[in-house]
């Protein structure tokens, strides 16, 4: 008996030094995020000058981000830190609340060799729908989802951009202005950006990736601005808005950069 109990104890030291040596090393990624309006801290209710000479300030500016992968290279295969999170800069009324990041921290990251971050600007279609009011609580989309979820759409608002535009030029804010609240969704507007950059996760080490969100850039293309003087592109709230949505979404692979 003695002899047999013995053995099992063998057995099950062995059998545990087999599962510590086969664990997979891991390392910690803090996913920092910072907003910019033309490379300058966005102070929410600040006038900016517009392309065109205008003045414009903004007041909500808030996204989802989705499927936040490391894209791996060589031996090392991709590695998904996050399905969604949600980014929110509007309560950044003061200098050192822009220069402030928002931070998200991923443990248990599988070390090794990556290329860079891929995530979508926006909520993937598997969780684009209302059956997203039931997660836990503590979820993103279930946080938000009185906010963000249009019901018309069957969609949630991927992007949130609002503010007010000089339309009379005299570098006053008032009443005869040009509001606008710029909200795509839909799943057409999902919008996948790749930043590419060398990422080396040392076993228990910690990296930290700092992305910035340059709203000015949501707002042009290819050199030329959006004309916030025309009342046509001052809301994306409809689905015959695509076009414009679109236009605003397909902007993000530039708004977003690496630090």
């Amino acid at each position: 008996m003695k002899k047999l109990l013995l053995f099992l104890l063998v057995g099950i030291t062995v059998a545990s030094c087999g599962d510590d040596d086969m664990k997979t090393p891991v390392a910690s990624v803090h996913l920092n995020m910072r907003a910019v309006y033309d490379g300058q801290p966005l102070v929410m209710y600040q006038a900016y000058t517009y392309p065109d000479g205008s003045l414009v300030r903004f007041q909500t500016f808030n996204f989802f981000i989705s499927n936040i992968t490391l894209l791996g290279e060589g031996d090392t295969p991709d590695a998904e830190l996050s399905e969604v999170e949600f980014a929110d800069f509007s309560n950044n009324t003061t200098l050192a609340e822009a220069e402030t990041p928002q931070a998200w921290h991923f443990e248990e990251v599988p070390t090794g060799t990556y290329r860079g971050i891929q995530l979508n600007i926006g909520v993937p279609a598997s969780l684009n729908n209302a059956d997203a009011g039931n997660l836990d609580a503590d979820h993103p989309l279930r946080q938000h989802f009185t906010t963000h979820f249009w019901s018309d759409w069957k969609s949630f608002i991927f992007v949130k951009s609002e503010g007010i535009y000089d339309l009379d030029g005299n570098g006053e804010f008032n009443g005869s202005d040009q509001g606008f609240e710029h909200h795509p969704g839909k799943d057409e507007a999902l919008t996948q950006v790749t930043k590419l950059m060398p990422i080396t996760l040392a076993e228990g080490g910690t990296f930290d990736l700092n992305l910035v969100a340059d709203l000015l850039k949501i707002y042009v293309k290819n050199g030329d601005a959006l004309d916030l003087s025309d009342p046509e592109n001052s809301n994306v709230q409809q689905a015959s808005d695509l076009p414009l949505m679109l236009y605003l979404m397909g902007n993000w692979e530039q708004a977003l950069s690496v630090e």
